[in-house]
């Protein structure tokens, strides 16, 4: 399963540490965090989706407090 969110983030830098912790998360096919669109695409398994991307958002926001995702 494939998702896009809004997100917020602070600058180019600070997204690519954010994509760059997220990737090491187990579940996750793929990530990418756009700065200027604020965008968050997440890609992993159907089954545990919602388990993955928990633990993507505390992974993402344990190197960037300011990063934010709209469910």
């Amino acid at each position: 399963m494939k998702k896009k969110f809004a997100c917020e983030i602070d600058c180019a830098n600070c997204a690519q540490k954010v994509e760059d912790a997220i990737r090491k998360v187990d579940g996750v096919v793929d990530v990418k965090v756009n700065f200027l669109m604020q965008k968050f695409t997440l890609e992993a398994e159907d089954a545990s989706f919602e388990q993955v991307l928990d633990a993507a958002i505390r992974a993402g926001q344990h190197v960037e407090a300011d990063f934010t995702v709209a469910r």
